[in-house]
């Protein structure tokens, strides 16, 4: 039988995997800070990332047993908004408070940044469907 996962984030700076089916959590991974954003999970590669108030973005393996945390990145700036995964690429789209947008590779790297005009509590959206918006 399938077992359903829901992961959250929480103000006490942990992603928690709660098991759907025993109402128990199955583990969880401190970050750092408080997390207000949903985390990104991609399938593909199998991990979650989360992002928190204190500007780390951890990556964490989904990997049974470990759930370990693969890599950490230091924005430098508190991060509110959920993040997004481009599926294309596999890159991590974060959206800072100062404005800030950046897009992390599959390793932590910052490969792409923007900035706009101000603050960002929103998360990003991530649309391919469209070749006109490139």
């Amino acid at each position: 039988m399938l077992c359903m996962v829901v992961r959250c984030g929480s103000y006490d700076h942990h992603l928690y995997a709660l098991n759907y089916q025993d109402r128990c959590c199955a583990y969880k991974v401190s970050c750092g800070g408080s997390i207000y954003g949903s985390p990104a999970v991609d399938m593909a590669h199998d991990m979650i990332y989360v992002a928190c108030t204190s500007g780390l973005v951890t990556a964490i393996s989904l990997e049974v047993p470990s759930f370990r945390i693969v890599w950490q990145y230091e924005a430098g700036e508190a991060i509110f908004s959920s993040l997004a995964i481009d599926h294309q690429s596999g890159n991590v789209v974060c959206c800072l408070v100062n404005g800030l947008v950046i897009a992390l590779n599959s390793h932590g790297t910052v490969v792409w940044k923007a900035t706009v005009g101000g603050p960002i509590f929103a998360g990003a959206c991530v649309s391919s469907a469209l070749p006109s918006q490139c």
